[in-house]
Formats: structure tokens, sequence, C-alpha cells
């Protein structure tokens, strides 16, 4: 017999940390890690494309450190790649643009001009564009262009500093549908347009803690997709526990965001 679940929402603020390698037993087979080093990443990219999974969500935060999630489904060509400069992205950006990929997921940490960046591609044919070392007023702007010209966002991240935060993006041609976006946020005001948001029937589809891991960006669309949760921990045994809890009960997380030690996540049924 299908189980059927109600709209779950849930915002909360705990203690936050490192994800070991997981499986949860629902319809997608799946690996999630966190707290990584370059290396632990390296090593965790070789064993789980050898066994047919492909990554969805990256990022990476000081040191730097390592969060991803990987799925076993099929779809197109992919590529990953992490420990880039500004500059080694923007080339390896081009480069693949002129081979048929477009990033998916994008994710940066570290001050503007010195930050590393880490990104997944896939081959897709949507139209779609991305920025990066945006300032707030730049990321409100593209986003407002955005949503006029009929594209959304699919990938967001904060880097740079407390004091200069910047925004990399990708948006891509939406299919229909409205949506909303926030940043620079503190918790409370965040929780206070979350409420908002899914009260009128909208979901956090990403979700990125600046630097310093008090301040929040986030996107919001109404996609019909349930159960969902969406939570903020500030440590990484909280985060674990978390994890292992809602893996438990058959959820699995589609992204995950991670700076100084303070960790966002998006998780579905």
């Amino acid at each position: 017999m299908k189980r059927m679940f109600a709209v779950v929402a849930a915002l909360a603020m705990g203690a936050c940390g490192v994800a070991a390698p997981a499986q949860a037993a629902i319809g997608v087979a799946f690996r999630a890690y966190s707290g990584a080093s370059e290396s632990a990443h390296q090593t965790q990219f070789e064993s789980l494309r050898r066994q047919g999974y492909r990554p969805i969500t990256v990022s990476v935060s000081e040191g730097p450190s390592y969060a991803a999630v990987w799925v076993k489904s099929g779809g197109g060509a992919w590529i990953s790649r992490s420990g880039m400069s500004e500059a080694g992205f923007r080339a390896r950006f081009e480069d693949y643009l002129a081979q048929g990929y477009q990033p998916i997921s994008v994710s940066a940490t570290g001050p503007a001009g010195r930050a590393t960046f880490a990104a997944l591609w896939e081959k897709r044919s949507e139209r779609f564009f991305s920025r990066m070392g945006l300032t707030g007023e730049q990321f409100d702007a593209y986003n407002r262009k955005a949503y006029a010209d009929g594209y959304v966002p699919v990938s967001i991240d904060v880097y740079g500093t407390p004091s200069d935060p910047r925004y990399v993006a990708v948006w891509r041609q939406s299919q229909g549908g409205g949506w909303y976006f926030s940043h620079g946020k503190p918790f409370a005001a965040h929780k206070k347009f979350f409420d908002e948001r899914t009260a009128e029937g909208f979901r956090p589809t990403a979700v990125a803690v600046a630097p310093g891991g008090a301040r929040f960006a986030a996107i919001y669309r109404k996609d019909g997709v349930r159960p969902w949760y969406h939570y903020i921990d500030t440590s990484g045994s909280a985060y674990q526990r978390r994890f292992d809890s809602l893996v438990a009960r058959g959820l699995r997380p589609v992204q995950v965001n991670v700076e100084d030690g303070v960790y966002a996540s998006v998780w579905v049924g």
C-alpha cells in the first residue's frame, strides 16, 4: 500500500555537523557526505562514479571543505570540478559551454577575487545564464530581470566576507510558475519570509548560508513537491542527528549548503 503524506514544512535552528556517506531505503538511492577535505571529496567522487551515482548538489566552505549529494539515476553526461580559482572557474565554464554543458550547482567560499569554486555541469538544452561576484544590489537586479524574462534560479551561493558578501547563481528558462527570492536576511527574518511563502504554497528549493553563518539567501518555488523539509543547523553533530532521523523516515537531501559551520539543507520524500 502506498503511503500518503501531507505537506510538511519545517524550519528549525539547531547545531550542525558532518554527515558520512549514507543511503535510505526509499525510491531513489543516494549518498551524501559533508566536512570532506579536497582529497576525501576526490576519493568519494571516484568511488561513487564507479558505482553509477551522479552528483546533484555541491557546496564548498572554508578549508576548503566539501559537502555533496549523489543519486543513482539516469541522465545525460555530467562533469564535476572542485578547487578552482575564479579564473579557473571562468575558463572551465567557457570550455564546457562550448561542449554543450551548463552548470547545475555552483558554490564558492572565500573573499571576492580569491575565492575557491566548486561546480557541477550537465549536458542540457535549456536556455540559461550564470553570474558570479554579484553584490546584493546586483543579485536583486538579475533576479528581477530573470523573472521578467521567464527564467528561474536553480543554484545560488554566497561567498566573500560578512562585510562584502558576493553571489554566484545560475538561472534556467522556466517551465512556468512563480517564484520568490530573498537574501541577506538574519535567521529571524529568513524564518518570517519562509513562513509567509510557505503559507502561499511555495517551498524553498535552494538555500545558501552567507559568510559568517548568520545570514541566508533562498529561492522559493511552487512545484507541488511533497513532503519536504528545510532545516538550518549550527553544528556538525546536530546536522548528523537530523540526517540520521530524516533518512530513517524515508527522506533524502536534495540541497546542502555550508559556510562557517552552519548547514542549510532541503529534503524531499
